[in-house]
């Protein structure tokens, strides 16, 4: 790998070190990854522009670096790589004032509809339709996955009644403060993750904010002061908290370690922590329907079976 950098990039390093994602070096006091390209080939060229148009704004970023052909991917093996270069800030963790920072930044940036990811419903729905065939096919070799996935699938399909029932379509479809946002948020990755181009959509300002509430609340202790502090700094319209509830109720925290298994041979009972809370998520999301209808005095539709 050290030749392939050194020949496309015209970059001589001694050390790659590589690690089960990527491969990183040093060059000139700065750290750089090369890194699999596992995006659709579509999302490449506005992938690119977007974090051109990011750094031109002095946004914090990782800088995708082209090659020596000036080409944003490099071909080896049949596999696509790009080379990025850190931007001066690492953190372990992920915090709510990076969102707070990055939706004030993006807030009117540029983008290319095709790194949009807005359209929940259709996602969502199609999500669900997958899952349902696959556990037909493999759900005697995951007894776990079986026994627990229709619970998941019914909180799934609650999300997605939730939205499509109470979200007031206007002009046009999820277009409530379109930011640059994540395809998923993982706080325990911090920054490196938080600030990589390969992880960057365009969608509205609740997506982060909720997979940041689900991730904290299944991996860390989540400190409800902390998203108090945000929706008050936010000041969510009612169709963004309507968004918000949705999001939350549907269950990507436990949809990502089934992929997990299924896709990279995780151990099946790394599933059994997320089952386990299903009481205490309840509970959870009592307290953010309170607080909305409650101290935010916005009245939004209460799910009958979850708020008894």
């Amino acid at each position: 790998m050290k030749n392939a950098i050194n020949y496309y990039y015209d970059i001589y390093v001694n050390d790659i070190i590589k690690t089960e994602k990527d491969y990183y070096f040093y060059h000139d006091n700065e750290e750089y990854h090369f890194v699999i390209f596992n995006r659709p080939l579509d999302d490449i060229k506005p992938l690119y522009e977007l974090n051109v148009e990011m750094l031109n704004y002095n946004v914090l970023s990782h800088k995708i670096i082209l090659n020596k052909n000036n080409e944003i991917l490099t071909t080896l093996n049949d596999v696509h790589y790009m080379l990025i270069k850190n931007c001066n800030y690492k953190n372990k963790f992920v915090f709510i004032n990076d969102l707070v920072y990055l939706q004030k930044k993006t807030a009117y940036i540029k983008y290319n509809d095709e790194l949009l990811r807005n359209n929940w419903v259709k996602m969502w729905s199609d999500k669900i339709d997958y899952y349902e065939y696959q556990i037909s096919q493999f759900g005697k070799k995951y007894p776990i996955l079986c026994d627990s996935l229709s619970y998941y699938i019914g909180m799934g399909e609650n999300a997605i009644s939730y939205l499509k029932n109470n979200y007031k379509m206007e002009n046009n479809l999820y277009k409530n403060s379109l930011v640059v946002s994540h395809k998923r948020i993982n706080v325990v990755e911090g920054s490196f993750e938080f600030y990589n181009p390969l992880n960057y959509i365009i969608d509205s300002r609740v997506r982060d904010v909720s997979e940041y509430i689900k991730n904290r609340f299944f991996y860390q202790n989540l400190n409800f002061y902390e998203i108090r502090t945000y929706m008050d700094y936010a000041s969510f319209d009612k169709n963004e908290y309507i968004m918000l509830f949705s999001r939350l109720l549907f269950p990507t925290y436990y949809f990502d370690v089934y992929d997990d298994i299924i896709n990279n041979n995780l151990k099946e009972e790394k599933i059994i922590s997320i089952i386990n809370k299903n009481e205490l998520y309840e509970q959870f999301l009592v307290i953010v329907y309170n607080y909305i209808v409650k101290e935010k005095n916005i009245f939004i539709e209460p799910i009958e079976w979850l708020i008894k």
